[in-house]
């Protein structure tokens, strides 16, 4: 009986996964909407020469690389600042950022895309990581009920033994 519960929730797992993945594009989408409708891109010019920055140690390390540009703010009075650039920006570059209303850098909304993107893996970790573990329950079940029979069996077996050897 716990087999057949165990697998109607694995089964079960699936539409409720897909109801967290709906949930959290829908969380995902209204907190875009607001990092939207509180900023705006801009474009910057790189103004200062871009500067190598190592991250991690000697044997696992990654480079990044920043810069101090400038844009016009939305009172129309230019602002500067140092952000982070691709790798090989030059001098004079133009590169597209995102400003919140105070005209401070900010991460730009994420897109459509990245979106769904985001609410598919967070429901396919969901579906694997209910499917492992009402595979591994169901193992753990099946261990308890094979041990109970192997005891039942050896019980069954030492009452039946000693009558046949009497014969």
């Amino acid at each position: 009986m716990a087999i057949l519960v165990l697998l109607a929730a694995a089964v079960l797992m699936v539409p409720a996964a897909i109801a967290a993945g709906n949930a959290s594009y829908a969380r995902e989408a209204r907190e875009a909407a607001v990092v939207a409708a509180t900023g705006r891109p801009v474009e910057a010019v790189v103004t200062g020469e871009p500067e190598a920055h190592a991250i991690g140690g000697p044997e696992n390390h990654s480079i990044t690389y920043s810069a101090e540009i400038s844009w016009i703010g939305a009172d129309g009075n230019g602002r500067v600042d140092t952000t982070a650039v691709p790798p090989g920006t030059a001098l004079g570059s133009k590169i597209r950022l995102w400003v919140d209303r105070a005209d401070r850098i900010t991460v730009a909304p994420p897109s459509e895309s990245q979106l769904r993107a985001s609410a598919v893996g967070f429901t396919i970790g969901i579906m694997v990581t209910g499917q492992l573990l009402c595979t591994g329950l169901i193992w753990g079940v099946r261990g308890i009920a094979d041990a109970c029979a192997a005891r039942a069996w050896n019980r069954e077996w030492e009452s039946v033994e000693a009558k046949w050897l009497e014969h």
